[in-house]
């Protein structure tokens, strides 16, 4: 056995067994590359997520509206973002919301849209005021860091006084989004004028000293190193041992263009390994999700063999991924998402926003 085998091996027991792996062990892991190797990393992700979960694994029945897919944003790996004259540009009204809401009737709501002058913030403030007193117990979990800061400048206030506003209104926390990889390489070459790592990370620390619970994400597939994954992965982790403030972690595979077929996105087995990464490295989260609108189901139920104990949810109508060329349903059903579980092997719970079991009479196990 080789010095390197050595130092994988000691890595992948100690993450299997819950431990926390220092920066040249998870180097170790997040640098394996042949099948074989990964397939190792997925047992060990699999063994650790046993020992924190056994068989269990829970989706939530959720619904995620887009107000607009209009935005000042230029983000290279976005292809959901319209100008205001594109022939796809829309802009949903209060109406048509309610509506939504009140037709699904989800246990969370999930609140995103584009940076413009036609959903202010004063206009969501209403909205949500309105959602609030119309369906008190939905978990409302809203806006990415990146809004918060757009919010701030366009009301000529601060993120702070931004989140203190959304605690009035009884949001229960933020959504990951606009982490992407915090390599400045990686956003000089797609996202450069969007909010720094820094300030990203400022917000959803500001997010949780409030009280805020928020997701944490890492978009991935855009010719990052290994390097820069690990430090993604670190920085995380550390803010986690400061706040503990994040409920779950995502990964994000890009999703390559509807029009460029010479384009591709991350492999299934890198899919799994982000997955296995995720929970190996990330040792003081709880919760890691395969989000299959990005993945697929069946990659997505494979995930919970790879360290994952959570499948999102039934999402209602997923926009902004399905503007690439991702081939998941646009929507499921808790039937769809408890048999995808079953198909991994894992016994299904419906959850709630914080991830608590909720009980219901109509689950089969």
């Amino acid at each position: 056995m080789t010095e390197r085998d050595k130092n994988i091996g000691f890595a992948l027991k100690k993450g299997s067994l819950c431990k926390r792996l220092n920066r040249d062990e998870a180097f170790a892991l997040v640098s394996l590359s042949s099948p074989s190797d990964i397939h190792r990393l997925g047992k060990a992700a699999l063994k650790n997520r046993m020992l924190r979960y056994g068989r269990v694994a829970t989706y939530i029945e959720n619904l995620v509206v887009n107000p607009s897919n209009i935005c000042e944003g230029k983000c290279r790996f976005c292809h959901y973002r319209a100008e205001k004259k594109d022939p796809k540009a829309y802009i949903m009204d209060e109406k048509e919301i309610l509506k939504k809401i009140a037709d699904y009737q989800p246990v969370e709501m999930h609140l995103v849209g584009g940076l413009n002058e036609f959903w202010h913030f004063q206009r969501y403030l209403s909205l949500l005021r309105d959602i609030r007193d119309r369906w008190p117990s939905i978990h409302l979990k809203t806006f990415t860091a990146i809004e918060i800061n757009y919010f701030a400048k366009m009301e000529h206030t601060s993120p702070e006084e931004i989140l203190k506003k959304l605690k009035v209104v009884s949001v229960n926390g933020l959504t990951g989004g606009g982490a992407e990889m915090f390599s400045h390489r990686i956003r000089t070459a797609y996202c450069p004028d969007k909010l720094s790592p820094e300030n990203w990370l400022a917000i959803h620390k500001i997010a949780h000293k409030a009280g805020l619970m928020t997701n944490a994400t890492m978009l991935y597939g855009l010719g990052e190193k290994y390097e820069e994954i690990l430090d993604h992965l670190l920085i995380l982790r550390s803010l986690q041992d400061e706040t503990g403030g994040f409920s779950c972690f995502i990964p994000l595979p890009y999703q390559p263009a509807r029009d460029n077929e010479s384009e591709s996105g991350p492999a299934v087995l890198d899919n799994l390994k982000m997955i296995g990464l995720a929970r190996l490295i990330l040792d003081n989260f709880n919760h890691i999700k395969a989000y299959w609108p990005m993945i697929g189901l069946e990659t997505a139920a494979a995930g919970l063999s790879w360290g994952a104990d959570d499948l999102d949810g039934t999402l209602g109508e997923e926009k902004i991924a399905h503007a690439g060329r991702a081939n998941s349903p646009l929507k499921t059903t808790k039937e769809i998402m408890e048999d995808t579980i079953r198909t991994g092997g894992f016994i299904p719970y419906a959850r709630d926003g914080l991830f608590s079991v909720l009980k219901r009479k109509d689950l089969r196990i």
